[in-house]
């Protein structure tokens, strides 16, 4: 089992809700149970405000409630800035909540579990100004 923490991206979440099998959905179904689960304000937010019932809504606040908690600091913020400004260089535009999402899990070393191609575009973008 590794140490490292592995962020889980709404879009990974989404993906195992629908039930598909393979690769995301399993990994999102496996990575909690060794310990390695975490979750972002960001992730959260976006997935507490999809949800259809309180009943649904609570249940997933349960579900966070055992997973780590990656802060979204002012670096964060700062660093989702940088990176937005070099993507825009390049004539890509990525979501700020997507950003936010990449920085968090750049700042605290953890790998990103997710299934959107704006992590993709992403990659190793520098986050800082160049």
């Amino acid at each position: 089992m590794s140490d490292t923490l592995t962020l889980i991206d709404s879009s990974a979440f989404i993906e195992f809700s629908r039930g598909g099998g393979g690769g995301v959905a399993d990994a999102v179904d496996s990575v909690p149970a060794e310990g390695r689960a975490a979750v972002c304000s960001v992730v959260t937010c976006e997935l507490l405000s999809g949800c259809r019932s309180r009943a649904e809504y609570r249940e997933l606040e349960l579900l966070f409630a055992g997973l780590e908690w990656l802060f979204v600091s002012q670096e964060c913020w700062d660093r989702a800035a940088g990176l937005g400004y070099n993507l825009r260089r390049s004539g890509l535009t990525v979501p700020l909540t997507d950003r936010l999402v990449a920085v968090t899990a750049r700042v605290y070393n953890a790998s990103l579990l997710h299934c959107d191609t704006h992590f993709d575009m992403i990659g190793d973008m520098p986050d800082t100004l160049r």
